[in-house]
Formats: C-alpha cells, sequence, structure tokens
C-alpha cells in the first residue's frame, strides 16, 4: 500500500511540474508578443523650392577690381636756397588752388640780388677796361663790344657775350677773365630764379609746412600740390588676364555705391607678377567731375568672352566645384567648370540647356533629397 501511494505521488508531481513548465513558456511569449512595437509607416518629407532654367549664351568676362585713386601729377615742393617767407597774395594751405605758372610763393632773396648786382658790375670793370686795348690791336671788333657795353644794365638780365670773330680775339677776351664772370653770373641768375616758386600745372595744395615769416633753409620741405585733373588708379588682375588687357583699352570705373560712373583708359600695365597674389598691377587714367585723391573706387575691365556660359549665384555653389541640378524631382549634385568668379555670381561653362537649378539654396540639401518645383 505505500508503494502504490509513492507512485502516485511521483506521477502527481511529474504531472505537476510539467504544467508549470508548459504554463511559464506560454506566460513568456506573451510577454515577449506584448513588448514587439507594430511597425509604424514613414511618410517621406517633399521640400518645395523654386527652381531656374539653364539658357547658356555668350557671356563677356568683366573683370572687377578696386583701388584708391592718386593724382597723376604730384610734386613734393622744396627749397633750394635760404631765405624768409615771404607773404604772398593767396596763402598757402590745403586746398588753395593755383593756375598754370602762378607764383605760389616767393623767398626774400635782397641778400642774393645785391651779391648778383656786384657780379654784374665786375663784369662790366672787365669790358671796361679791355675797350682801350680792343680800340688799338684789334680794332675790327671794337664797335660791337662798344655796343654791347652801352646796353649793359646791372639791373637786368645779363645779355649773350658777342660772338668772336677769330682766335685772336677769343684768346684775348678769355685772358682777362670776362668769359668766365660772365658764366659766373648766369649760373647765379638761375640760382636767383629759385627764389620765386612757381606752379608747373594747374595746382591745389594738399600739404603746407610753412608759413610767411618762416626762415626756409636749403633742402627743407614746403609741401605738396596736386593736379586735381587727372588722375590715375592702379588695380591689381590676375595674371591669367593679362592677354587680354591692353594700353588704351576702356574701362568703366565707379563709386562704391554705383551712384556715379567715370570711362578712363588703361595708361600702362605692370612687366612683372606679384609673387604673393600672382597679379598683375593695371594703371588706368581717369579724369572728370566729383573725382578726389584718395577715393575707393571700382573698375570694370572688359576680358575675354565666354562663348556658352551661365551665371549663377556663388551660395549655389558646393565647395566652389559642384552644383545641385533637379532631376526626377531630386536633387543630383553634379561637378561644374567655373570659368569667373564674381563677388556674388560665378559664370559656369558645363551645363546643359535645359537643366534645371535651385534658385536658392536649401539648407541641409543633399544627394537624393525630393523637391517639388514651385511655379512662380
Amino acid at each position: 500500500m505505500k508503494n502504490n501511494a509513492n507512485i502516485i505521488r511521483l506521477i502527481t508531481g511529474i504531472i505537476l511540474g510539467g504544467l508549470i513548465i508548459v504554463g511559464s513558456i506560454l506566460l513568456s511569449q506573451q510577454i515577449v508578443s506584448a513588448k514587439e512595437k507594430p511597425q509604424t509607416q514613414v511618410n517621406k518629407t517633399i521640400t518645395k523650392t523654386y527652381a531656374q532654367t539653364v539658357k547658356n549664351s555668350e557671356i563677356p568676362i568683366i573683370i572687377e577690381e578696386k583701388g584708391s585713386l592718386e593724382a597723376l601729377h604730384k610734386v613734393e615742393l622744396y627749397s633750394e636756397v635760404q631765405g624768409v617767407l615771404k607773404t604772398a597774395s593767396k596763402l598757402f594751405k590745403p586746398g588753395q588752388t593755383y593756375a598754370n605758372g602762378e607764383v605760389i610763393m616767393e623767398i626774400d632773396d635782397a641778400e642774393f640780388n645785391a651779391g648778383l648786382i656786384a657780379q654784374k658790375s665786375i663784369l662790366y670793370n672787365l669790358i671796361a677796361q679791355v675797350m682801350p686795348d680792343l680800340n688799338l690791336d684789334y680794332p675790327e671788333v671794337f664797335d660791337k663790344w662798344n655796343q654791347y657795353l652801352n646796353q649793359f644794365d646791372i639791373h637786368k638780365k645779363v645779355t649773350s657775350l658777342p660772338e668772336f670773330d677769330n682766335d685772336k680775339e677769343k684768346f684775348f677776351i678769355n685772358s682777362k677773365n670776362i668769359v668766365s664772370t660772365y658764366y659766373n653770373i648766369k649760373n647765379l641768375e638761375e640760382r636767383h630764379k629759385k627764389y620765386t616758386l612757381r606752379v608747373p600745372f594747374h595746382s591745389i595744395v594738399t600739404e603746407a609746412m610753412v608759413y610767411p615769416g618762416t626762415l626756409i633753409r636749403s633742402g627743407q620741405k614746403l609741401g605738396s600740390i596736386i593736379n586735381p585733373s587727372q588722375y590715375e588708379l592702379a588695380v591689381s588682375v590676375n595674371e591669367s588676364y593679362k592677354d587680354y588687357l591692353m594700353i588704351g583699352k576702356s574701362v568703366v570705373l565707379y563709386n562704391l555705391e554705383k551712384t556715379q560712373s567715370w570711362k578712363g583708359r588703361i595708361a600702362r600695365i605692370d612687366a612683372t607678377v606679384n609673387t604673393t597674389t600672382q597679379g598683375i598691377k593695371v594703371y588706368i587714367e581717369v579724369s572728370g567731375k566729383g573725382l578726389k585723391e584718395g577715393m575707393y573706387l571700382s573698375a570694370e575691365l572688359e576680358g575675354r568672352s565666354i562663348e556658352q556660359g551661365y551665371e549663377v549665384s556663388r551660395k549655389l555653389l558646393v565647395n566652389n566645384s559642384q552644383i545641385y541640378i533637379i532631376e526626377d524631382q531630386k536633387l543630383k549634385l553634379i561637378p561644374v567648370d567655373v570659368e569667373y568668379f564674381k563677388s556674388k555670381t560665378a559664370i559656369i561653362s558645363n551645363l546643359v540647356d535645359g537643366s534645371q537649378l535651385l534658385e536658392n539654396p536649401i539648407p541641409g540639401a543633399y544627394e537624393g533629397m525630393i523637391v517639388e518645383v514651385i511655379n512662380h
């Protein structure tokens, strides 16, 4: 009886254990099933944008460069003589204008002039002393020297000595120190001119460093003047465009706001290339109303033409060498040949007519992005 009871308990335990195991399996499957998330359908985002259609055409390359305007004729004034600066009819100050050949300043020449008159008196006396000898030994030349002496005025510019008729006359006159004294006086007369300073062209004072009553010393800087009617603009142009530039070619100049324009011409082209910028200097002459030294101007120089090109905003370029086109309502990134960069645009030569480009950049754009073109 005891054995039968033990067998029954054993069988009952096995059955209960099996039920527990089966229940655990079923429970675990239900838990796993409960944790599985239902699949959700992802909606694709479509970006709307405006587009432009490529139409290639001939585009002239206009080289735009900027520079500072300088006077073509600019002179720094230095004194070659010494003396006190006299008061002039016009005050020597920045902004003062002078006509061509007008006296701009005078230095007191009283002391120098006295020495010059003394030298002229010496020459007069030397000629007067030889007149008796000329009358006796060289009567054929006496009259011309006598006439020269009678017309001699120590307060006027010395006129040229009479020409020699023969070697005897020349040797005699030279032996009396007449010729050397004459040329010494001519040298002093040239130096005397430097006490009166005249402008070599229509001028305006840009710098004044002396005032009336100032003691001027030889070699001292007096100021600066410019010709306000002619200016020059120096710009740096990439060396690759030098073949499209030539002396005499017209250039259009603008102020920075592009409210004024002037027409100039290329006057000079530097033969050397800047090692840092790889540019060459081009000098443009210009004149006209409203120009001032130091003005910052923009120059537009006409270069070569692109036969088949299209101009786009530089903002549309990717790494300055690629651009997005719209193909089958998706963005496609393609390489481009950029012929010339302007300040805000670029000229591209390998786009196909009819291709669609973005009008404005799309933030976060990527290849394959789905887009919808909006009609204007």
